[in-house]
């Protein structure tokens, strides 16, 4: 497990075994560890209001009023409205809670006596600003809106990826499949610590290469996941650019509209196997194949120049079910065959390719349903 999963789970454990210790300890005072961050800032600034309260803590408003219905129903503070605004609700805590008080701070003391085992005070002091920034980071994170789709790879030049033409490739991250023969795992499982690119250095160097690029292609993951997408590629193409997304074909909806906005000027449908199939193909034991039968359908009425991609493997693949793909993309323009999946580093370790004798068959399938082929090794 690497070092960025190892906190996410640290955060849990550190959570879940607060929770349970702080439930335990509060039962005699009916409380959860829920209401003691909430009771104690009360108690340290009487008359604080629920809004302040969900500034500092980053609640949402039913959280906030469901533990001061609780703590007020259990006697450890009253609501009274402010004398400066009626409309404004002040929390104070009981005389109740002020005698209980002791034995929270107690209970609160002795958990991090607990945590701190075997942390010396240099080590907590050399920790705790990057705790604090941390901390403040994910409130203003969680305050923010994102507005820029983020990119997490980046191939700056290609004479592959756009059909005869020099493009520049980005990657967003994170797919709704979990498609064994999928050769980009670091962008199906995202880890916590992964880089955004500098948006600023994608569009100083579009901007600077105008003459000498011709497209843009955006991969995954799987883009069109991401409602932003729509905006990023009319920037693209407002500089001049060619743009193909490439996509697993599960939102025909955003596909069609981007076509409609001539945002796109070439789709690359990443088909996974026949309909039979597919569910196992995305790791999933059910799915419903109509989104992916909506994109072929969009892509038929010829629009928008496309081609599909099919990555070939022994585990997934049989002939019986590249013979019923064949027949479900009758009369489609063009299918690329890539045939060396054991050079690529996929989701799944275990694949194998086929022989060259089961290629050409293969081939032939396709060719009778009148697609064009094209078979790439690499």
């Amino acid at each position: 497990m690497d070092q960025q999963t190892n906190l996410l789970m640290n955060i849990s454990v550190l959570y879940r075994s607060t929770q349970k210790y702080y439930d335990r300890n509060l039962q005699d005072l009916h409380l959860t560890y829920a209401q003691i961050p909430i009771l104690i800032m009360i108690y340290e600034n009487e008359g604080i209001s629920m809004r302040d309260i969900s500034q500092i803590g980053v609640y949402d408003k039913g959280t906030i009023s469901k533990s001061v219905k609780h703590l007020e129903q259990q006697g450890f503070i009253c609501v009274r409205s402010s004398k400066v605004d009626k409309r404004n609700k002040e929390l104070y805590t009981s005389d109740f809670a002020k005698q209980s008080m002791a034995q929270v701070y107690s209970i609160r003391r002795d958990w991090w006596q607990h945590l701190m085992q075997g942390i010396d005070d240099v080590s907590f002091r050399q920790f705790l600003p990057s705790y604090d920034r941390m901390a403040n980071n994910a409130k203003e994170y969680a305050e923010s809106i994102a507005s820029q789709l983020p990119f997490f790879h980046w191939q700056k030049v290609s004479l592959t990826h756009y059909p005869h033409k020099l493009s520049t490739v980005l990657y967003t991250a994170g797919s709704n499949f979990r498609c064994p023969f999928d050769r980009y795992p670091e962008l199906i499982f995202i880890q916590e610590g992964m880089k955004e690119l500098s948006r600023q250095e994608i569009i100083e160097y579009l901007e600077n290469r105008r003459n000498v690029l011709e497209a843009v292609c955006i991969e995954g993951g799987e883009p069109m996941m991401d409602p932003r997408l729509s905006d990023f590629l009319a920037l693209i193409k407002s500089m001049g650019y060619f743009v193909k997304v490439t996509t697993n074909g599960s939102f025909p909806d955003r596909l069609e509209t981007l076509i409609q906005k001539k945002c796109i000027d070439f789709v690359s449908l990443d088909i996974k196997n026949s309909p039979g199939q597919y569910a196992k193909s995305i790791g999933m034991e059910h799915f419903d194949i109509q989104p992916i039968e909506k994109t072929l359908n969009i892509l038929r009425k010829d629009f928008i120049d496309y081609q599909i991609e099919l990555y070939l493997n022994q585990e997934y693949h049989t002939m019986a079910s590249l013979k019923s793909l064949a027949k479900w993309l009758s009369g489609m323009k063009k299918i690329v065959l890539h045939t060396d999946i054991e050079s690529l580093p996929t989701v799944s370790k275990q694949l194998h390719n086929f022989n060259p004798i089961q290629i050409d068959k293969i081939v032939q399938l396709f060719q009778e349903q009148k697609l064009e082929v094209e078979v790439q090794a690499k």
